[in-house]
């Protein structure tokens, strides 16, 4: 069985379905949910392969994900690491590389039809050739203006134009000076409202901020909602959070990297071997974590169940925002080039700054409190989701792993859950018509995310391990909105996949 493709439906999509609680106690009573389409996403990437080695990592995830998104662009750019004129020792640091793009994109083309054995919507080479370019190869603002348009910054022009009534997210993994080379020329062409109709669609996640472009874009355009981790990106894949690699390694770069070896570089195919090693700064002998933070821009929508791209304050596999714009999130990564005053003649900025999360590992019984816990919460997730998929592109059905399908009140979607709430109403959730494609037995969790949500402090959840669970809306503190996560998990021998389904609850 393959995964289920995601209906393109308009973002206002509603759909009701009456579902019944069973009375079984005092206070249950009939109510409804609605389900929330979530619309297939459209990304746009902005990365500076050849910078380092952690962008042409991702790429590699990237494109074994590229089934769950609509890709519009994949563009080499510039970034304080990577410009025209740096006269960098390492010859690849001193222009932007779009054949390090293409040099995937076919390695891609090579395991695709086995891929397709797997689950359906995989791109075709064509399409993401079609969608590859390079952006201004000079560093930030110094290569945009008037005349100075490439085919990268025309992919973005023709996506918020093209009458597609999607958002389109910029994954900001470099600099970000293609993208206001599009607003440039988009705002010279355009009449006032069509050029405010296509800044409606745009939206950005910018991966620390790799030039002064972002602080120009911000500050000319402040209705566009621009996202800026300057450190929660990094902890995707960093030295905190749960240990996903072999605990008895060395150190954990040394662990990622003997894990990727095993399940991504080695017998995983061509494009797996294009999976290059990471190398730490300035001391090559030693393994980095693997992949920085450029993955965390783009991977929460490939988890479509979980992650609601509309609501960062929401959290998923990208991290967790904050509720409001905050002056000058600086460019953390300038720091590393000298380039700091750059961004400050473009200042005040304001961007939406990165938000913390409390989180107790339900493995290890470990807190953890901070900036890097909106992502790492999730790093067995993905991390697992990721083995799974490279072995999909060599491995037929019967041999490889696949997703568990996570019902919700008898509903197989991956919509998200909407339901009001009164004060003393009992709720009960049914996930028993859950299954496995391969077979394997399911787990089940419920939790609440707090944070997501206005309440913060625990409610209970009775049954919260099987596929039931119910819980009663109390008195204030109460009030206010409840995010209600279920986890779907199968016991599979090789690599454990989860599925994942949000139930948005308003007490009044």
């Amino acid at each position: 069985m393959k995964r289920r493709l995601r209906l393109l439906l308009p973002l206002a999509a509603i759909f009701a379905a009456t579902v019944t609680f069973a009375a079984t106690s005092a206070g249950e009573e009939t109510a409804t949910l609605r389900f929330v389409e979530i619309p297939r996403s459209r990304i746009v990437v902005l990365t500076d392969m050849g910078n380092e080695a952690d962008d042409s990592q991702t790429m590699v995830r990237l494109l074994v994900h590229a089934n769950q998104f609509d890709v519009e662009g994949l563009i080499a750019v510039s970034s304080c690491h990577q410009y025209a004129g740096k006269n960098d020792s390492d010859l690849v640091r001193n222009d932007v590389q779009p054949t390090m793009i293409t040099e995937r994109i076919h390695a891609y083309g090579r395991v695709r039809d086995n891929l397709l054995l797997h689950a359906d919507g995989w791109p075709t080479v064509e399409h993401l050739l079609s969608r590859t370019g390079s952006g201004p190869r000079e560093y930030g603002m110094l290569g945009v203006g008037d005349g100075r348009s490439t085919d990268g910054s025309e992919l973005i022009v023709r996506a918020l134009t093209n009458g597609d009534p999607r958002p389109l997210y910029l994954c900001i993994n470099a600099g970000a000076n293609c993208l206001a080379q599009a607003l440039w020329d988009l705002r010279a062409r355009l009449n006032a409202a069509a050029f405010d109709a296509a800044l409606a669609k745009l939206r950005i996640y910018d991966d620390a901020g790799q030039d002064d472009a972002g602080a120009w874009i911000a500050r000319s355009f402040p209705h566009v909602r621009y996202l800026r981790s300057q450190l929660q990106v990094f902890n995707l894949m960093n030295n905190d959070g749960p240990v996903t690699w072999n605990p008895s390694a060395a150190y954990p770069g040394k662990g990622q990297h003997d894990w990727a070896r095993e399940h991504v570089q080695t017998n995983h195919g061509p494009l797996g071997a294009l999976y290059p090693r990471r190398e730490k700064w300035q001391q090559p002998e030693i393994d980095h974590t693997l992949e920085g933070g450029g993955t965390s821009t783009w991977l929460g929508h490939a988890n479509p169940g979980l992650y609601v791209p509309e609501e960062p304050t929401w959290g998923g596999w990208g991290g967790r925002f904050a509720t409001q714009k905050r002056l000058n999130v600086r460019a953390d990564q300038l720091k590393w080039a000298d380039l700091v005053a750059t961004e400050e003649k473009f200042m005040p900025f304001a961007m939406v700054p990165e938000a913390a999360d409390c989180w107790t590992d339900p493995q290890t019984g470990i807190h953890y409190h901070g900036i890097g816990v909106p992502i790492f919460r999730w790093r067995r997730a993905y991390q697992n989701e990721f083995q799974a998929r490279m072995d999909w592109c060599v491995q037929p059905y019967a041999q490889a792993n696949h997703p568990p399908v996570a019902a919700l009140n008898g509903d197989r979607s991956e919509r998200i859950a909407r339901v009001d709430a009164l004060p003393g109403q009992t709720l009960r959730f049914d996930a028993s018509a859950s299954s496995d494609p391969d077979g394997d037995t399911l787990t089940f969790r419920w939790y609440f995310y707090p944070e997501a949500g206005t309440h913060l402090g625990p409610l209970p959840i009775i049954e919260s391990n099987g596929p039931l669970a119910r819980f009663t809306v109390t008195t204030p503190p109460h009030r206010g909105q409840l995010h209600l996560i279920l986890e779907v998990q199968d016991k599979n021998s090789g690599v454990p996949l989860t599925a994942y389904r949000r139930v948005v609850i308003d007490c009044d």
